[in-house]
């Protein structure tokens, strides 16, 4: 009778693990499309008084699409062996993370186009899609070339992150250290808008600003390749699904600044981004912006912590000393999120 050794017997599980992995982004997809009803149930319960806590639990659900997504571009970002299936899993689920954006864009793009109420049908319709041609995609063992080196990307990285840094001082820090103000009221929060619109609104500096998030989005995509075809650890994982979440994010709210608000001349203050005097929650389209905005603050923060980590490591730093500094940046990202959060859901000092 022959018996497997343990070397073959690692081996074929090792191999089923691997297959197991490679279907993994079916999970986060599945996920997304449960992503809109969460949100309708969480305000069709918020409008029925079915209470805070059933609200809250609904909408925190909302926020675990995100989260698994993020898992899964761990997982298969932490396996020895890196196959091309395994390579389009982890892609799919960095996709799977941008679900917020996503769904946030989808809506504005159907409000220009005068489609009403149908977002979740569309949305459905698409993400069946998707999910159709990648299991058929995935079928045909995509073949991915693996980079030996990462000189042709390092000038880029380069480039991205002095990008980031200067659109970070000029534009993002101000603006969310404005939002931070929001639990003070919209007297407070209107004050110092007025005073950073000056800066960043010039009719020469603002011009630079976009073209700064367009360099971002088209940088980061490329970036985002060698990042998702080599082993990674979490921090990677972090900064690769924040980098996705991101690029659909400054893409949907571009497009909402400059064509709904700029166009139709609505004045984009702190009371058009908190839906007042309805509120987020209560509104059934603006529901949406809860995760989509907290999560693009928490990504934000997280995405420049892992550069930091880059950066600091690339020094010489001690991994002792840069993992402290990194998670210090994460827990502050944290802490920021929940104070604008908080601000945007009514709650007042």
């Amino acid at each position: 009778m022959l018996t497997a050794t343990p070397a073959a017997r690692n081996l074929v599980e090792d191999s089923s693990v691997s297959v197991l992995l490679e279907w993994l982004w079916l999970l986060p997809f599945a996920a997304a499309l449960y992503y809109p009803w969460a949100l309708s149930w969480s305000n069709q319960t918020h409008l029925a008084g079915a209470g805070t806590w059933v609200t809250v639990g609904l909408l925190l659900t909302a926020y675990a699409v995100p989260t698994i997504a993020l898992i899964c571009v761990y997982v298969t970002g932490m396996q020895p062996a890196i196959s091309a299936r395994l390579v389009l899993a982890r892609r799919l689920a960095c996709l799977a993370v941008a679900t917020p954006p996503a769904f946030t864009l989808l809506g504005v793009l159907l409000y220009l186009m005068k489609i009403n109420g149908h977002d979740i049908a569309v949305w459905t319709g698409l993400w069946l899609a998707l999910t159709a041609y990648f299991t058929m995609y995935s079928s045909t063992k995509p073949v991915v070339s693996f980079p030996t080196s990462d000189s042709v990307y390092r000038r880029l990285r380069v480039a991205h992150g002095i990008s980031s840094l200067a659109t970070m001082l000029v534009f993002l820090a101000p603006h969310l250290f404005n939002h931070l103000f929001g639990v003070f009221g919209f007297d407070v929060h209107r004050n110092i808008m007025d005073v950073l619109r000056v800066v960043y609104r010039n009719a020469v500096l603002e011009p630079i600003i976009i073209v700064a998030f367009f360099f971002q989005i088209l940088s980061g995509l490329v970036l985002i390749r060698p990042k998702t075809i080599s082993r990674a650890d979490l921090f990677d994982a972090l900064q690769t699904a924040s980098g996705a979440y991101l690029t659909l994010f400054i893409a949907s709210h571009i497009n909402s600044v400059f064509t709904l608000a700029r166009y139709f001349g609505t004045e984009t203050d702190y009371k058009w981004a908190v839906g007042d005097p309805v509120g987020l929650v209560a509104d059934a389209w603006s529901i949406r912006l809860v995760p989509h905005y907290s999560l693009a603050v928490f990504f934000l923060i997280v995405h420049l912590a892992c550069g930091l980590r880059v950066v600091l490591r690339s020094h010489g730093v001690r991994p002792a000393a840069y993992s402290v500094a990194t998670w210090g940046v994460i827990m502050l990202s944290a802490l920021v999120t929940a104070i604008i959060t908080a601000g945007m859901l009514g709650a007042r000092i």
